[in-house]
């Protein structure tokens, strides 16, 4: 009776397998894992507006108008509409009257790389903040902002009034890369309640703000609508 024959795979050959798995792991695996964390990004923005949105919701149906007035150097208005309104309705582990520790310590940068608009190191954007750490670690910004032009538009938004408040939120705290359109986020306080930055500017618009070219406070319009 004849023996059989019994066939393996060589050293030579068993290496060169190896070789190439190892190189379409290094060529797929960096974008899975870059997918993902996009995809959790896209999810953290929703989840974060969603939450800030329906709070604010709750804050106009308490009375408090979406039209802020703060004096100058001073942060009483904004400390108090807070502590009346929106604290009954979100959860923190820590809150600054317009000091540092609840924003990220470096500086906030926008898309070009510049400083973004009203950087104030280790402290806020903005003058006479309130700015907190909500329970998931993400940081939010509040600032009354005036508006400069005849038509009153606020990052993109207009509305019927002069002053208003902006909410920034980042959405991974003190983790970089600390810019406006990655990780950091622009809305605003109106008649209908919060809204995102640029909700009343054009597509074209949209496209060249949320660019290596733009300051990137639209780039949350491109965040909410993802699917």
């Amino acid at each position: 009776m004849p023996g059989k024959t019994h066939t393996a795979f060589t050293l030579s050959e068993v290496l060169i397998t190896l070789v190439v798995i190892g190189i379409v792991a290094a060529i797929t695996i960096p974008a899975i894992v870059e997918n993902y964390t996009e995809h959790e990004k896209y999810a953290r923005v929703k989840k974060t507006y969603s939450m800030l949105a329906n709070a604010m919701t709750r804050v106009k149906a308490d009375g408090g108008d979406y039209i802020f007035d703060v004096t100058d150097g001073n942060t009483d208005n904004i400390k108090n509409w807070y502590r009346e309104y929106l604290s009954n309705y979100i959860i923190t582990t820590k809150v600054c009257y317009d000091t540092a520790g609840c924003w990220n310590s470096g500086d906030t940068y926008n898309l070009k790389g510049n400083l973004a608009l009203y950087n104030q190191r280790g402290k806020s954007l903005g003058g006479n903040t309130v700015t907190a750490i909500l329970n998931d670690g993400t940081f939010i910004n509040i600032d009354a902002f005036n508006s400069a032009n005849s038509i009153y538009e606020h990052f993109g938004v207009i509305i019927d009034t002069q002053r208003t408040l902006v909410i920034y939120f980042d959405i991974n705290g003190e983790k970089k890369p600390n810019t406006v359109g990655k990780d950091i986020f622009a809305t605003v306080f109106t008649e209908e309640g919060l809204v995102p930055a640029y909700r009343d500017k054009t597509t074209a618009q949209i496209n060249h703000d949320c660019s290596s070219n733009g300051t990137g406070t639209a780039c949350i319009q491109k965040y909410l609508k993802y699917k």
